[in-house]
């Protein structure tokens, strides 16, 4: 707390300080931090001597001490509802009703006497720890909705180790119904937690979680039916553990983002100049290499990670705020007609792997016209980046 050069009272509260993550957290406490500001910057009043009351000082008070009521009521109930956190959410609710009781007897002294310097100093201090008792009382209750967000985590976790152990094909189905439910359920719970989120960062690496797990959530029974139907297929086999794995990893950052590790999530291999233009041809010289069918193993993990840096970096982009809202719109339905493209590809392989076709045929019959198309959705989107980038919003 400090004076500015309007004599006015500087509060030094950061939400950084307390390790705030999201906005809604911000948004509930920001009335009771512009109640207490206004309060303290009360002019003062002094009328022929006497002591000068402010009415409005006195209405602030008043305004303050409901507030913080209200987080008291609200912070009983989700202890009543929540009994895993119970303590200590109870003991966040005390806190703050020992800073709202020292607040409310502070203001009210500086409301009776506005004048005195002292009382003003006092109820600044009391202020102030009132607002970090509130915000810690906010960033308990804030972890209830993380909690069940690391429940669904698990869930998910449990429903792809029995995809991946179906013995046949009625219980895949089975286990696959499931954990569509699981996925759907958990991609929502991510959704509205991402738009939370106060991090740029964090928030990328959530959409870019989300993206991944919808899409090999849908390539995971494809994947999984070729295995079970040819169990001694080393390249079957090899696709399935590959989509295991591209879902895994992307719970694995679901959960690295929610719990606030930002350190453990992975970061961009296609960031900075020129890199994005890399990544492109990385993806072309992929394509043009060897034939799909017979090296689908092999390349298919190839050619989604060089998809998957791309679109990375593609959403930096259209996520830029020089990047107008027409063009942003446009790159990303061009990202996810690469994406399309690229699963149409993966799994017409897969469909057809072990069958009749041997890898010449297949790859004349199948893998040219669907790489073909391929092809020209990625030129597309390259050509928007391109087209963005030389017309930038002013």
């Amino acid at each position: 707390m400090a004076n500015n050069q309007t004599g006015q009272i500087v509060f030094k509260w950061n939400a950084k300080d307390l390790n705030v993550q999201t906005n809604a957290i911000l948004k509930v406490i920001q009335p009771l931090v512009i109640q207490v500001t206004t309060l303290m910057n009360t002019k003062q009043q002094k009328i022929k001597g006497r002591k000068g009351k402010s009415k409005k000082a006195h209405v602030l008070v008043a305004a303050v001490d409901k507030a913080t009521e209200n987080f008291i009521e609200t912070g009983v109930v989700i202890a009543n509802e929540n009994p895993e956190i119970k303590g200590q959410m109870l003991g966040a609710v005390d806190e703050v009703r020992i800073a709202g009781e020292e607040m409310s007897k502070a203001s009210t002294e500086f409301a009776d006497d506005p004048c005195v310097s002292t009382k003003r100093v006092k109820m600044g201090k009391a202020a102030q720890n009132l607002l970090y008792a509130v915000t810690k009382l906010l960033i308990l209750a804030d972890m209830v909705d993380v909690q069940l967000l690391l429940k669904s985590l698990k869930v998910v976790k449990d429903g792809v180790d029995k995809v991946a152990n179906s013995s046949n094909q009625k219980k895949l189905l089975e286990n696959m119904k499931d954990f569509d439910q699981y996925t759907n359920d958990l991609i929502n719970q991510a959704g509205l937690r991402q738009n939370e989120l106060r991090d740029p960062r964090s928030r990328d690496d959530l959409a870019a979680a989300r993206a991944v797990l919808k899409k090999h959530s849908t390539m995971l029974l494809t994947a999984s039916k070729v295995f079970v139907n040819h169990p001694g297929l080393a390249e079957a086999k090899a696709n399935r553990d590959y989509v295991v794995k591209q879902v895994c990893e992307a719970v694995n950052t679901i959960n690295d983002v929610t719990q606030g590790n930002k350190g453990a999530t992975a970061t961009h291999c296609y960031e900075g100049p020129g890199k994005l233009a890399q990544a492109f041809s990385d993806l072309d010289r992929t394509m043009d290499s060897e034939p799909l069918a017979s090296q689908q193993a092999v390349k298919g993990p190839t050619l989604e990670e060089c998809l998957e840096s791309i679109i990375n970096g593609a959403s930096l982009i259209a996520d830029s705020p020089y990047t107008r809202d027409d063009r942003r719109d446009g790159i990303y339905a061009e990202c996810n007609a690469v994406r399309k493209a690229l699963q149409d590809l993966l799994s017409e392989c897969m469909t057809n792997m072990g069958g009749k076709i041997n890898n010449k045929e297949l790859e004349k019959e199948i893998s040219q016209e669907i790489k073909g198309k391929m092809q020209k959705k990625t030129r597309e989107l390259k050509r928007k980046l391109q087209k963005n980038r030389r017309r930038p919003r002013v």
